[in-house]
């Protein structure tokens, strides 16, 4: 338990700098691309196809970020079928429902950039199935989060019960 959570928070923390690195690259080629094309009358090649990718990566590592820190979009719906149980139960049923949507998600996002591989589709010289790659390993971040979730409620209640 005690490798998981270790291993979440260093990958907290990466995903924190990287996606600052990612904006600012993502501010630093829109302001480029806008400024270029203002004065200039040129662009950058594929800068919109780019950005486009970043802008996803950005969507997707701050979605991953707010799973960690518990403060993603919650449908309150589980609470309100389960109002007879108590508070760690329905979090110990939403948790485990994530951890398998999220599961889905990266076998699915796992096929689909194998699919992708065999494309020879590039952007400048970087192939589409490398900037692709966020959704499985945001996927991944987020199926690590949710197996801490769980196992810490579990944890909590065999503690309590003793």
């Amino acid at each position: 338990m005690d490798f998981l959570r270790r291993l979440n928070c260093r990958l907290y923390k990466f995903q924190k700098i990287f996606i600052v690195v990612v904006f600012l690259l993502l501010l630093f080629l829109s302001l480029t691309q806008v400024l270029l094309r203002l004065f200039l009358n040129l662009g950058l090649e594929s800068a919109d196809s780019i950005i486009r990718y970043l802008v996803m990566w950005v969507g997707f590592l701050g979605a991953s970020l707010a799973t960690y820190k518990n403060r993603h979009i919650n449908i309150d719906v589980a609470s309100q079928f389960f109002k007879k149980l108590n508070k760690n139960a329905v979090n110990l049923i939403v948790n485990s429902f994530s951890f398998i949507i999220c599961f889905l998600f990266l076998i699915a996002s796992i096929i689909f950039i194998l699919n992708e591989i065999n494309e020879a589709a590039r952007i400048v010289f970087i192939p589409v199935w490398v900037l692709e790659l966020i959704l499985p390993l945001v996927f991944l971040f987020m199926l690590f989060s949710f197996l801490q979730k769980i196992l810490e409620t579990i944890l909590y209640n065999n503690k309590r019960k003793k």
